[in-house]
């Protein structure tokens, strides 16, 4: 099951970086009220998107201007490095010698020590973001 989480967050990270990439090249920026309202231009000279001339279009137009494809990139990677720092162990032993199933190597989780079955917090945290995923367990909520 925990080899299933990572597979998991690096399928999740990869289409969040594959929709990152094919987006217009920021910088995005929000450039103030145009002809229908807020807006945030993208780095290509005429694109951009506008919302509503209104407190909730400024808050949209903010929003979108903070999560450009570069601020998701380096998110992406940062995920990344953090997944790696988090690897999976198989073949956990007591002091007899009893297989206590899979564990992180990072945090010391194991089935025999969890009541997640081993499941990484960390990755498990990761992961939440995606809980509407149609792949997401319930299992793995924190």
């Amino acid at each position: 099951m925990t080899a299933g989480l990572i597979t998991f967050l690096r399928a999740r990270l990869d289409e969040d970086e594959a929709v990152a990439r094919a987006a217009t090249a920021g910088p995005w920026v929000e450039s103030g009220v145009g002809d229908h309202g807020w807006g945030v231009s993208f780095s290509a000279l005429g694109s951009g998107v506008e919302a509503d001339d209104s407190d909730q279009g400024r808050a949209d137009a903010a929003h979108i201007a903070r999560h450009d494809p570069a601020r998701v990139l380096a998110e992406v990677e940062a995920k990344r490095q953090i997944v790696g720092l988090h690897p999976v162990i198989g073949g956990w032993e007591d002091e007899d010698g009893h297989d206590r199933g899979l564990g992180c190597e990072c945090c010391g989780h194991s089935e025999e020590y969890s009541d997640r079955g081993g499941w990484c917090e960390t990755l498990r945290l990761l992961a939440l973001s995606y809980a509407d995923h149609p792949d997401y367990r319930d299992a793995w909520r924190p």
